[in-house]
């Protein structure tokens, strides 16, 4: 009676399990969609985002790498809060700094593999992060009021998962060109909506 008895309660908790992570599964709903230029290279590295999402910040550890002379990735998006490690992978000296509105700051030089330095951003806005020492170097980090963003890829194509359900503003930043119009978006539990964003040359 005992064994039956425990068998039963292990059948239980299993099925509980299972029904919580179906819950979890289609607790938020998921954006999909493509940014649209009539120039290819005005397509990657959009900034999505969603303004007036309520509820609780989630921060994330972004990597922001010097390779080859080049930031890589050239756009990062993070929600406030969040800090960017800055890794220096090219066999010299970088230096990493900006004097943004959003956030200035000064890395100073540092050498390959040595060493990371890192920033946390706690304003949201656009930073221009720059490089003294090799003036072509540049990127940019987007910093949002929550964690519902995504950056486009060279395609357009974009995602931005786990949103609560709600109708919310969505706004872009492009380095090279504008939106044509202000948008929103409708978004459900368990349901994926599609979402094509205009951009202006």
């Amino acid at each position: 009676m005992l064994k039956r008895t425990t068998t039963f309660i292990k059948a239980a908790l299993l099925m509980a399990g299972f029904g919580l992570m179906a819950s979890e599964a289609f607790c938020a709903g998921t954006i999909s969609g493509s940014v649209i230029s009539d120039l290819p290279r005005h397509k990657g590295d959009v900034v999505v985002y969603l303004k007036g999402v309520k509820g609780p910040v989630v921060h994330r550890n972004a990597v922001v790498e010097q390779h080859h002379l080049t930031f890589i990735p050239r756009v990062t998006t993070i929600p406030v809060g969040s800090t960017v490690v800055f890794t220096n992978h090219d066999k010299l000296h970088h230096n990493v700094f900006s004097e943004s509105e959003t956030k200035t700051f000064n890395l100073d030089m540092y050498d390959h593999g040595k060493q990371q330095k890192k920033v946390t951003f706690d304003k949201t806005g656009v930073v221009s992060v720059l490089c003294k020492v090799h003036p072509e170097m540049a990127a940019w980090i987007v910093i949002t009021d929550s964690q519902y963003a995504a950056v486009s890829d060279k395609d357009g194509t974009f995602t931005i998962a786990n949103v609560p359900a709600g109708n919310y503003e969505v706004d872009v930043w492009s380095e090279k060109a504008k939106p044509q119009s202000a948008t929103r978006v409708t978004v459900e539990d368990g349901k994926t909506v599609k979402l094509d964003l205009k951009l202006g040359d």
